[in-house]
């Protein structure tokens, strides 16, 4: 049976023993601490809780997930941080539509693979060389642009 810790009177705050509480025909507050109070088993002195550490496969997993997470780390910065040059900016789209804030750069920026696709504009001038040609005027003049 599990045996209360407290007894508190609710009217008074008095705290009483087992015989008190007996007596008296006021409500009580029982305080119960511990694994019971948790709906854990008590411990009678037969305890066949363990308690020994994590075995070693439990050792063996956190080393292999952290060594994983270092051996992909950098794999995965090349898909996510992206570098826009001075002269370039970055529109990124997030599964199809624009996303707020405009164009991104120049810098560094981050990107959410598979969600997020961006395309980089040159803002540069571009000059294109144009062969001349010949206009005929309404004067019936030829002109060599």
């Amino acid at each position: 049976m599990i045996k209360p810790d407290l007894i508190m009177d609710v009217f008074d705050g008095n705290q009483t023993n087992q015989a008190d509480a007996n007596t008296k025909a006021k409500v009580k507050v029982v305080h119960f601490s511990g694994a019971a109070s948790r709906g854990g088993k008590t411990d009678n002195g037969d305890s066949t809780a363990c308690d020994e550490g994590p075995g070693i496969c439990s050792h063996l997993l956190t080393l292999f997930s952290i060594l994983l997470i270092m051996v992909t780390m950098p794999l995965s910065l090349l898909w996510t941080i992206k570098v826009v040059q001075e002269y370039e900016r970055a529109v990124i789209f997030r599964l199809g539509r624009l996303l707020s804030g405009g164009a991104r750069g120049p810098g560094v920026f981050f990107i959410i693979p598979c969600v997020d696709i961006y395309e980089k504009i040159d803002m540069r001038s571009q000059t294109f060389e144009i062969p001349p040609q010949e206009i005929l005027t309404k004067d019936s003049v030829t002109v060599f642009v």
